[in-house]
């Protein structure tokens, strides 16, 4: 006899009914994944969440799944109980689905320590995709999540911004001159091999970092830090 195929259970939260009734179906057709709730706002979806799992047992790899969140319920209170939801389910992915593409949504999914971020026009394909990815990716089996969606937890950064004498990664340093340098975000991200998000995302985080706010101080800091090769005039 065959392995028994494991299942993610999914909860479903967003504002709009139809969205989720659509959405619900759309993961219904998968085997791998079970829709075990939905919810209107933060407040319902935290309690669906106790729900399905109550007491002290926490979703974890061993039991795959997935809170899909709609990022604009994060107002309002809702970034507060989205943290206290992960606080009690520390194992429980987190997938925020944004109608629009904004730095400020972008911004709102990291802070709220969420595991991936796509937009709600996703082709269906490509959204099923990124749910699976997020509901059994974890810490130490991320499974090329940012071939899909980036990976938020892995670039989340403090909201204090840090001193000028930070550390980067190489890989932000190649970000950080690619954008000095007036590449756009989606030259970056083919240049790189990454995702348009995860670009984003390192690009948000860099200007937390370093406190910079505009691309003349990118610039300007990319070139002090000798990342800039000057070209003079022939």
């Amino acid at each position: 006899m065959g392995r028994l195929k494991r299942t993610s259970q999914i909860v479903i939260a967003d504002g709009h009914l139809l969205f989720r009734r659509g959405l619900r179906s759309l993961l219904e057709a998968e085997s791998d994944l079970e829709v075990a709730g939905e919810a209107g706002d933060a407040a319902e979806a935290e309690a669906k969440i106790s729900a399905l799992w109550p007491g002290e047992t926490a979703p974890g790899s061993w039991n795959p799944c997935a809170l899909v969140m709609d990022v604009a319920l994060l107002q309002n209170g809702g970034a507060q109980t989205v943290f206290a939801i992960r606080q009690r389910y520390p194992g429980l992915s987190i997938l925020f689905l944004a109608q629009e593409d904004t730095p400020e949504a972008l911004k709102d999914a990291i802070e709220a320590g969420g595991r991936g971020y796509m937009l709600k026009g996703s082709p269906a394909a490509q959204l099923v995709a990124g749910i699976r990815q997020v509901s059994f990716s974890d810490e130490k089996n991320p499974r090329g999540l940012s071939r899909i969606v980036p990976d938020l937890r892995a670039l989340a950064a403090p909201n204090e911004p840090q001193p000028r004498n930070t550390v980067l990664t190489s890989r932000e340093q190649e970000v950080m001159r690619l954008l000095a340098e007036g590449r756009t975000v989606r030259e970056v991200a083919a240049e790189l091999s990454l995702s348009v998000k995860t670009v984003e995302a390192h690009k948000l985080n860099l200007m937390r970092k370093l406190d910079i706010h505009n691309r003349a101080s990118l610039v300007e800091y990319a070139s002090q830090q000798g990342w800039l090769v000057t070209q003079l005039a022939s």
